[in-house]
């Protein structure tokens, strides 16, 4: 039986002020990186076109947030522009992968109802690319078994992109209660602190 260990970090609210000065994915498969360096972790990968809000510029590196997750990280300046490209090239069909993660994610929710009668996953939601979001059930996270329930829809997720994937859980009223993304050796587990 594989052991799952669990890393818990915590989200911090970004609280530095980021221009309003935007950036855009000029190539067709881009990353966003944990540190300006192309050996460091990948956070998740971008979308041609891809939005992002420009921090500041450290040698050929730009530090980004990225307001759809909330999450802050490195992207290579040469793969970005000020320009939003006039056509979106899609390099990989996110909305497919997304769709059978849905259906997966809902169908597990379903099984586990029946099988001991605790409501879990009521929505799954994309944010585009690689990134997505469950809707839990409120009580679902109070359960002890929430967190390796979570790095099995994380390990659905990121099997369906085959690629570094970025997954957020919510309560009931869309509050983000921790996220799950793709960590140098596996998946980390990241409590947010936006009680």
């Amino acid at each position: 039986m594989m052991k799952i260990f669990i890393i818990l970090f915590t989200l911090t609210v970004y609280t530095q002020t980021f221009s309003e000065e935007k950036v855009f994915s000029v190539k067709t498969a881009t990353n966003l990186y944990m540190k300006p360096d192309i050996s460091s972790p990948v956070i998740y990968p971008l979308d041609h076109a891809k939005e992002l809000i420009k921090n500041k510029k450290q040698e050929n590196w730009i530090n980004v947030l990225d307001q759809q997750t909330g999450l802050v990280g490195w992207v290579l300046e040469d793969d970005f522009s000020e320009s939003k490209p006039e056509k979106k090239i899609k390099s990989k069909n996110y909305d497919k992968t997304f769709s059978n993660f849905k259906s997966r994610v809902l169908e597990m929710s379903k099984s586990i109802k029946e099988a001991i009668a605790v409501d879990t996953f009521l929505d799954v939601k994309h944010l585009g690319g690689a990134a997505a979001y469950v809707i839990a059930d409120d009580s679902w996270f109070k359960g002890r078994r929430h967190a390796n329930q979570a790095f099995q829809v994380y390990e659905l997720w990121r099997n369906e992109n085959q690629s570094p994937s970025f997954l957020s859980f919510r309560n009931t009223k869309n509050e983000e209660q921790f996220i799950v993304l793709s960590g140098p050796h596996r998946p980390r587990y990241l409590k947010s602190n936006k009680k």
